[in-house]
């Protein structure tokens, strides 16, 4: 039905731009081992020189080893591995070393390699060293010339666990990570000496000069990655193997690549993959190939039932598009043909054509496909508007499988520039496809890093599944029966190391959905989780770096089990979601008769498009900031102790579209608009006025404030940190109770000009006067233990206050912080929400805010509401 929108958002108004203030810098804290190296350094000095010149020798030997044994070259740069003072700032400097980074590890630890197999610059600076110069020596703790390192921290667990029994004639199908930044650097802007110019002229001349080395330096880049690749080629074609990522033969796969490095899949025998992986200097990263997951329907199908007249109608032409990402579609499905847009569909199995869902047992993507169009129960009688397109995108076999010769980072640009650069512009993808495994810790996986690498790109948004639990496994990969037999019963076995979200969940720029329970069943054959509990295959976080993840959960169903020793596990029609289902191979049009996170996500991609129906202009990031900032945790949640596994399993909670897209006369929500953008140090600074007949010392009322920050930046693969994954970061602040706005704006700047903010030792402490006691706080210490709201690229916080407590200008900063980009003139883009409810419902905020606020953000106020019941 068509209603007028008596409550839209309103605008959120920019009160101040700052940028950091030039200011001396403060020293670093030096860290002992530091320090004892700079007082000791002859005794430093000589256990490098050891280390160095074993290296070499090492080196040497080698090439002539090969040489002897008819091995092909490999390129001349040695592998290195080192460890530095993870608080130094030599990290920035190894180039002067000679050295380029290859991947960042934990502790400190770096892969390296020289650029010069003498290793003459790295000599040189020790002995400098030796002699009371080049002090940052100190923070260089140790040089590792035992070839292990490269096994341990390159290969993936799989591998690794398989390495010692590897045959020369083994077959392995991998995915390789290269790094191809050398030790090329971006010149420091002239803004950094601006005060040097003696006039105008000479400072622009001196910009555009710059402008011209940095356009330089990014075509060596990509000259460097291009000879990298041609010596992998040359490589893989000695040991008779394959790229399988190329599309054109002797070129790379330009989906795979990112500003500091590419990933292949390789077909490679065991004597090659030993070879690579001990000598190829460039490499940091080496995985099998992810097998995917697919529970099928275990229930019986039974015939096809009689449904009441139902007439559907198409979407409006104008109506959101959602790309289905999956074992492909039904497309003459009653139930879907109506809202699937035919001529778009496209196969990347089998023929371009050949976009039907094979999958037996009633389809995989059929099912998610009827999910993203009825979240809810679908209806079987009268007429309903069908509200968003469809897509097809199949990347899945009969089997539910993604070819090995299908590479994601390829797979998934293309479907962008078929379904978003188009002419349909899509911007909502759904991706309810996860490996069988965890997500790793180390590096971002390729999958997940083009995922953020396309979100960067364009203005669109991925919504991922967690990633399911099977209900049996063995010891290596156990499942929930497992689990139970070992004594760890639901839900604590969600939390182990096994149970993690699973590859490519950990994307830092999708949104990760997770799976609760719709029932709770009781009986011979029982639930394992009550209503809204997580279901009991549902992935948990946290993810890599900490990060929150899933985001969000919806209803995706539960097992039930019954009294057996061990327990059987079954799928119930009692908790399972109401889903479409293909026929192709029989059975009905719908059914109750499978669970996953795979049907949870394409709930989310529903109220997602259904935003972007009401808000067809804005960015993809402010449809993620409305997502989560209408998400709540169930009222299970308020009695269990421990918040900080309430979050791992359920991130911020379950959406509701009725909050995302309106608000009431006790509940408002201001907005930016468009995508605002930020470079580091710079702060933004944004202010609520508060009326004052909401501010009455004698009133309490109790608000709710919550707040989200959704932002999206770069990612750099070879990194081991958030920090350093993201080209720029960005966190939000709060004022303090009444804390006037111009002292918090200056508390910003200064925060900003803190170059080390990034560690939360650096942090004032939590108790400070006045300081909001929001939920999960920016440290992890502070809040939630061991959650940080900062870690993500979004970033919610809630808290209840009183209204008397409110200032007369409730103020938020959005900073900038420094990651790999050091090109000052970078920027990211972001979207800010933040709200106030009245949780009584006993005072009318809506239109008092509105005022104290007057310029309304521009949207069309006639809007289709349809909330699933």
């Amino acid at each position: 039905m068509s209603n007028v929108n008596p409550f839209p958002h309103i605008y959120l108004k920019l009160v101040r731009d700052a940028s950091k203030k030039k200011r001396p810098s403060s020293p670093r804290k030096v860290n002992p081992i530091t320090a004892a190296n700079k007082m000791n350094r002859g005794i430093h000095a000589q256990t490098l020189r050891t280390s160095v010149g074993s290296l070499r020798n090492e080196w040497d030997e080698t090439v002539v080893s090969r040489r002897d044994e008819g091995y092909p070259e490999m390129p001349e740069a040695i592998p290195i591995f080192l460890r530095i003072d993870p608080s130094s700032e030599l990290i920035e400097s190894l180039k002067v070393f000679g050295i380029e980074i290859i991947g960042e590890l934990e502790g400190g630890y770096i892969i390296g390699a020289s650029a010069s197999t003498s290793l003459s610059d790295l000599a040189t600076k020790i002995e400098l060293f030796a002699n009371s110069g080049q002090d940052n020596v100190a923070a260089l703790w140790e040089i590792v010339s035992d070839k292990a390192w490269r096994t341990e921290h390159i290969l993936s667990p799989e591998l690794l666990t398989a390495w010692p029994s590897i045959r020369d004639d083994d077959q392995f199908v991998i995915d390789v990570g290269i790094a191809c930044l050398g030790i090329l650097q971006i010149p420091i802007h002239p803004i950094k000496r601006r005060e040097g110019y003696a006039t105008e002229d000479r400072y622009n001349d001196a910009v555009g000069r710059w402008q011209k080395k940095r356009d330089e330096i990014y075509e060596q880049w990509d000259d460097l990655s291009d000879e990298r690749f041609s010596a992998l080629t040359r490589l893989v074609e000695v040991y008779d193997g394959e790229i399988l990522s190329s599309m054109i033969e002797g070129t790379k796969d330009s989906a795979s690549q990112l500003p500091d490095s590419f990933t292949c899949r390789l077909r490679l025998n065991g004597k090659g993959l030993r070879d690579f992986v001990l000598n190829f200097p460039y490499l940091f990263d080496v995985a099998e190939v992810d097998e995917l997951e697919f529970v099928y329907s275990e229930l019986a199908a039974t015939s096809e039932e009689v449904l009441e007249p139902l007439k559907l109608e198409p979407p409006d032409t104008d109506a959101p598009r959602v790309c289905v990402i999956d074992s492909g579609i039904q497309e003459r499905h009653p139930l879907l043909k109506d809202a699937i847009e035919q001529h778009d569909s496209k196969s990347w199995i089998n023929t371009e054509t050949d976009v039907a869902d094979y999958v037996h047992q009633g389809g995989h993507g059929t099912r998610v496909a009827g999910a993203v169009l009825y979240p809810r129960d679908i209806p079987d009688s009268s007429t309903y508007k069908q509200r968003f397109w469809l897509q097809n995108a199949r990347v899945l076999n009969e089997d539910n499988k993604m070819p090995e010769t299908l590479f994601p980072p390829r797979v998934l640009q293309e479907i962008i520039e078929h379904f978003h650069k188009g002419s349909a512009r899509t911007k909502v993808f759904n991706h309810s496809i996860n490996a069988t495994s965890p997500c790793r810790l180390v590096h971002m996986s390729a999958w997940a890093a083009s995922i953020d690498q396309l979100t960067w790109e364009s203005d669109l948004l991925f919504i991922v599944s967690a990633g399911n639990i099977s209900k049996y496994g063995d010891v290596s990969k156990p499942g929930i029966r497992e689990y139970i037999v070992s004594g760890r019963r639901y839900p604590n076995y969600l939390f182990l190391p096994w149970a993690r979200i699973a590859n490519p969940g950990q994307s830092l720029q999708a949104v990760t959905v997770g799976s609760i329970a719709i029932n709770s069943v009781s009986g011979i054959e029982r639930s394992f989780a009550g209503f809204s509990e997580p279901s009991s295959f549902s992935r948990s976080g946290l993810g890599i770096w900490d990060v929150i993840k899933p985001e969000v959960v919806e209803y995706g169903g539960d097992f039930v089990y019954d009294t057996g020793h061990p327990p059987n596990i079954k799928i119930s029609t009692e908790n399972s979601p109401q889903l479409i289902r293909s026929t192709l191979h029989g059975g009905p049009l719908v059914g109750n008769d499978n669970v996953g996170t795979s049907f949870a996500a394409p709930k989310i991609s529903n109220i997602v498009a259904a935003i972007q129906s009401i808000l067809p202009q804005e960015p993809a990031l402010l449809y993620r900031a409305l997502l989560i900032q209408s998400a709540r945790w169930p009222a299970w949640t308020s009695s269990y102790p421990d918040k900080s596994q309430v979050i791992k399993h359920i991130g911020y909670g379950i959406p509701d579209l009725n909050r995302a897209i309106s608000n009431s006369k006790y509940r408002i929500t201001l907005v930016t608009t468009g995508e605002v953008f930020i470079r580091a140090g710079q702060v933004h600074i944004y202010e609520v006025k508060i009326p004052e007949d909401l501010r009455s010392p004698a009133d309490a009322y109790d608000i709710r404030v919550e707040v989200t920050l959704s932002y999206k930046a770069q990612p750099r693969r070879t990194r081991r940190t958030r920090q350093r994954y993201l080209s720029t970061w960005l966190e939000w602040q709060s004022s303090k109770l009444n804390e006037p706005s111009e002292i918090f704006a200056g508390r910003m700047i200064e925060l900003a000009n803190n170059e080390h903010a990034n560690t939360e030792n650096d942090s004032a402490p939590s108790t400070s006067s006045g300081a909001i006691q929001w939920v999960i706080r920016e440290r992890s210490d502070w809040g939630i233990k061991g959650v940080s709201r900062n870690h993500g690229t979004v970033q919610k916080d809630w808290v209840t206050i009183k209204s008397h407590e409110l200032a007369e200008g409730f103020c938020l900063a959005v900073i900038g912080h420094a990651g790999w980009a050091k090109d000052i003139e970078a920027a990211v883009p972001y979207s800010l929400v933040i709200s106030f409810e009245a949780v009584n419902q006993d005072i009318e905020i809506y239109s008092r805010i509105e005022i104290a606020n007057p310029v309304e953000l521009e949207v069309e106020q006639t809007i289709e509401v349809v909330v699933p019941s």
